[in-house]
């Protein structure tokens, strides 16, 4: 379709605005993109699923605090439990695990240590 220059113009000024609309009242206004290969993005999916938070909260968090707090509740347990048993079916069929299932195993027993900890100090 053929449109005079003022006319898409416009349409893109309104995009503009509306996009700027949209972002103005945002408390995160600002977007960060990275690229990863696919075992990490695997190995970053598996530990946020583990975590039960959010992808960007797990990230910022990473980022910012150089760990992730998590709160231990049954879908916690229930995650942790669910990574242990697919590693253990993993080790039964292989005899040992590669490097990326040892580095998700070594995660989850530090949150699994934490856990601990938690429960022995709140006694």
């Amino acid at each position: 379709m053929f449109r005079s220059e003022s006319v898409s113009k416009k349409m893109k000024d309104k995009k503009y605005m509306k996009n700027k609309i949209k972002t103005k009242n945002r408390k995160r206004d600002k977007v960060v993109c990275f690229r990863l290969t696919q075992t990490e993005s695997d190995m970053l999916d598996r530990k946020i699923t583990i975590t039960g938070i959010s992808k960007q909260e797990y990230i910022i968090q990473s980022i910012l605090n150089h760990e992730v707090n998590i709160k231990s509740d049954y879908r916690l347990a229930e995650s942790i439990s669910m990574e242990i048993f697919q590693l253990a079916k993993v080790i039964k069929k292989f005899g040992k695990l590669n490097d990326e299932e040892q580095l998700l195993l070594m995660y989850i027993l530090e949150i699994y240590e934490e856990i601990k900890n938690e429960k022995a100090f709140s006694n």
